[in-house]
């Protein structure tokens, strides 16, 4: 779902309004505004109204799966005896 997400909010030109984004997301508006309220979703505020810039919203997806599928960083070495 990451990616199919990632490509349309790349697609997207104009900044997007809360219930776009919990549409694109599947999440109740609520959900969007109090992420964007506590600043875990990049937004801007436009003559009082929330709006969500679609790439920084990209960049944000992106930067949450990479967190997510990160390689392991230690591994186990074998002790010879």
């Amino acid at each position: 779902m990451p990616h199919a997400v990632v490509e349309i909010l790349e697609g997207r030109g104009q900044a997007l309004r809360v219930g776009e984004v919990a549409n694109l997301f599947s999440v109740t508006p609520q959900h969007i505004y109090k992420m964007a309220a506590r600043g875990t979703l990049p937004s801007l505020r436009i003559a009082g109204a929330i709006r969500f810039d679609p790439q920084e919203l990209a960049k944000w997806l992106k930067a949450k799966e990479n967190q997510m599928i990160r390689p392991e960083t230690h591994r186990r070495q074998s002790v010879a005896a």
